[in-house]
């Protein structure tokens, strides 16, 4: 068994902007030379999300997300942020099979900036196991 593990950050603008990180897990994945196994993806805090999404659904995840959770009713400043991160993750695991993540190609991996930030580090934490 191979364990590799890569830590990158991305420089993010807010709020709710989205930035892929598919090309980014893959060549982690290429790096780490593991054939058959798992990947977890994480990103550090408590307000940015990880998730999977077709391709084309962008305005439309973002539209749902800020009719499910307004940003202007709750109590804390940023509520908001906390709620669409425990709603989506912080975290995704995705297989890995013949060196590949097992995710057709028609979607996307992004990390969602939630928060009304600028130039903002995230880190993200790419696990890979397997042989």
């Amino acid at each position: 068994m191979k364990a590799y593990l890569k830590s990158i950050n991305i420089i993010t603008f807010g709020p709710m902007e989205l930035y892929p990180i598919r090309k980014i897990i893959e060549d982690a994945i290429a790096e780490s030379r593991v054939e058959i196994g798992s990947i977890l993806v994480s990103v550090e805090g408590a307000t940015p999300a990880l998730l999977i999404l077709e391709r084309g659904l962008e305005k439309n995840i973002i539209k749902l997300l800020e009719m499910l959770v307004p940003y202007t009713i709750w109590r804390h400043g940023n509520a908001y942020a906390h709620l669409i991160s425990t709603i989506l993750s912080t975290s995704l695991i995705i297989p890995i099979k013949d060196s590949n993540i097992v995710l057709d190609r028609d979607y996307e991996i992004y990390l969602l900036e939630t928060r009304a930030v600028y130039n903002h580090r995230r880190k993200v934490l790419i696990y890979i196991h397997g042989n």
